[in-house]
């Protein structure tokens, strides 16, 4: 993460109200990041020669829409205030980094062969937070290439429990009980 990311999001945690739902502001938050990725509506908001009044105006319809609430636009009106609108994905990935940090929650990449429902990728996060000891949170990708199971990704730590690596090792047991 950059600095500027770092610097706003450490901004936001300090100074949010006591008990205030980071959780849900991020949720929130992607609803505005997806609508700033449309070119116009980006164009408009980076754009020198449109008046603030009109981007102020504009950003709190989308917040409305999104449901941001009182402090996540009073952020937001910073950022726009500050010309900080083409670094919202950035500032909101490095918020989500230091909220994980300060809660002892580390992100986990997790490929399996197909999705999987909610109840398994639970399964998933508790077993890795057994092993790691902290919370994880899962991402979840597709990689068929593994035939089942998962490959899971926590830092620089990798657990593989896919079947390709099960049918790997049970050919290695095989090779060297053939040598013995």
């Amino acid at each position: 993460m950059t600095r500027l990311g770092r610097s706003y999001a450490q901004a936001f945690l300090d100074s949010a109200p006591a008990n205030y739902d980071v959780e849900g502001f991020l949720a929130q938050a992607q609803g505005l990041l997806h609508a700033l990725a449309h070119r116009e509506l980006r164009a408009f908001f980076l754009s020198p020669g449109v008046p603030q009044a009109a981007k102020q105006k504009a950003l709190e319809e989308i917040a409305g829409r999104v449901g941001l609430d009182e402090y996540g636009l009073r952020f937001f009106r910073v950022l726009l205030e500050n010309r900080r609108m083409g670094f919202v994905g950035e500032i909101l990935a490095a918020l989500r980094e230091a909220f994980d940090r300060r809660r002892g929650v580390v992100e986990a990449r997790v490929a399996v062969a197909a999705g999987i429902g909610e109840e398994e990728s639970e399964r998933i996060a508790r077993a890795l937070s057994r092993r790691v000891g902290k919370k994880v949170r899962v991402h979840l990708e597709t990689d068929p290439t593994i035939l089942g199971g998962f490959v899971a990704r926590v830092g620089s730590e990798v657990f593989d429990a896919s079947t390709a690596r099960a049918i790997d090792r049970f050919a290695e047991n095989v090779k060297e009980g053939a040598k013995a």
